[in-house]
């Protein structure tokens, strides 16, 4: 997202809103015309596959201002991975 965040920062579009969704990263603008957009990208699958709800109702604002706007988080929480066994008793 960084790069594809880059570009309109460059030619001075406002970021009204990033946030990690728990499924996508989401970058919301205006067009031209005042039109809110939603820009987004699918966080691979194996990061929410085994608790897809738990990541779907995730919500995490992200920075929309400066240079951290423009950095793509990786330690964003994992909802893929299999709930850990019960010990034996």
């Amino acid at each position: 997202m960084a790069r594809a965040a880059q570009i309109p920062a460059e030619r001075g579009v406002k970021f009204n809103w990033r946030v990690n969704h728990g499924v996508t990263h989401s970058v919301y603008i205006n067009d031209p015309n005042g039109y809110g957009v939603e820009f987004l990208y699918e966080l691979p699958r194996e990061m929410w596959e085994n608790d897809i709800d738990g990541a779907i109702n995730w919500l995490e604002p992200l920075p929309s201002e400066g240079p951290e706007a423009l950095i793509d988080r990786t330690d964003t929480p994992s909802f893929g991975k299999p709930a850990a066994a019960a010990p034996a008793e």
